[in-house]
């Protein structure tokens, strides 16, 4: 082979190594954007695109519930916010059957109980005694709790107490049809001693203080009809409405 073969060889070959060598550097570049860079870069726009969803979701309010928005007089443009508190409602749908909401007086906390029989009378359906059954009593009183505020206010100035929250269902599945939600209604609650006073061992007294309260229960009931009664004639007659 002659010197000249050889050194065209020799230059070939360095060639091809120099070739190599930038096929390398290219693919280990590839490699660390492929590591480094490209996920630095996906980490930043996740963390873009979700900076971005936070100030979209702080312009959107939504309800706990599905329902339906009353009393609100919106135009387009108008800002609804929490914080505000607009004079607007929001009537659940599909809670369930319809249920009647009752406050009692505290000395009755520890008679009234789920299972109890009850009656009402409601301004939405005059003239009607709808029979209810107690189905949930709160385990608390709503009575000298504060809110946050400027002002600072004594609890020697809550001057109503509170009341316990009783809610009841009607007995029979029609008994609150046709009835406006929100109504007011009055109403009464029963105790019953039947067994107590079939027992042969309740004392004199004792059975008649159960007769007493029997007896008492029955008048509340005869009032509670004869409200029903008065409500239409107070309200239509009395006061002209």
């Amino acid at each position: 082979m002659s010197t000249r073969e050889l050194e065209r060889l020799q230059t070939a070959l360095t060639g091809a190594e120099g070739t190599l060598a930038s096929a390398r550097a290219t693919q280990r570049a590839a490699e660390i954007r492929v590591g480094t860079l490209l996920p630095a870069e996906k980490a930043s726009a996740e963390a873009t695109l979700k900076q971005a969803e936070v100030e979209l979701a702080k312009k959107t309010i939504y309800a706990g519930v599905d329902g339906q928005l009353e009393q609100f007089v919106l135009q387009v443009g108008d800002i609804v916010n929490p914080v505000l508190r607009p004079a607007g409602i929001l009537i659940p749908s599909g809670q369930g059957p319809r249920r009647i909401q009752a406050g009692f007086n505290q000395i009755e906390a520890s008679v009234i109980t789920p299972g109890m029989a009850a009656e009402a009378t409601c301004v939405a359906k005059p003239l009607q005694i709808i029979p209810l059954v107690v189905i949930g009593v709160q385990d608390y009183i709503a009575s000298g709790q504060l809110r946050a505020g400027e002002q600072l206010v004594d609890v020697a100035q809550i001057a109503q107490p509170g009341t316990l929250l009783v809610t009841l269902e009607p007995i029979f599945e029609d008994g609150l049809e046709g009835m406006t939600p929100g109504s007011n209604c009055i109403v009464n609650a029963y105790t019953s001693f039947h067994e107590d006073l079939r027992n042969p061992d309740l004392g004199t007294f004792q059975r008649f203080g159960l007769h007493a309260i029997d007896a008492i229960a029955l008048v509340h009931a005869m009032i509670l009809r004869v409200q029903a009664l008065f409500i239409p004639i107070q309200t239509l007659v009395l006061k002209g409405h």
